[in-house]
């Protein structure tokens, strides 16, 4: 019991008590801050787990494999600014969309296509077409 008084102590201290690495290397660029630490381990997680993504994007050629990189790190990049998480929880979710953010692309492609096939034929059917866009 004894052990856990001194970690529960300094798990109860007030986050602003501490300060955080993310803050560690604050750069304002244009008005907006940077927080180095954290874009620099967002960049790696994603760098560092994109050999080890599914089988499904070895078929890729590279310029497609890179694109879908280059897409993982603007979108992490730019959460990482927007929403200024911890630097543990940056790199986690980094790896995690380096490593089957390629299945998020496909995901969110398939659920755009069926969206819009949804939309498309509710308005056939409000204009009284059929499905093959002839009259009735």
């Amino acid at each position: 019991m004894q052990g856990w008084v001194p970690a529960l102590a300094a798990s109860a201290m007030a986050p602003e008590a501490v300060p955080a690495l993310a803050d560690a290397l604050l750069v304002t660029v244009a008005g907006i801050p940077i927080p180095l630490v954290t874009c620099m381990l967002g960049f790696l997680g994603v760098v560092l787990a994109r050999p080890l993504a599914r089988k499904a994007e070895s078929a890729l050629s590279w310029p497609m494999f890179a694109l879908v990189t280059a897409i993982m790190l603007i979108l992490v990049e730019l959460w990482i600014v927007e929403s200024r998480p911890r630097w543990l929880f940056a790199f986690v979710v980094a790896i995690g969309l380096g490593f089957s953010g390629y299945s998020l692309i496909e995901l969110v492609g398939d659920q755009m296509r069926d969206f819009i096939k949804d939309i498309a034929g509710k308005a056939r059917g409000a204009l009284g077409l059929k499905q093959d866009g002839s009259d009735t």
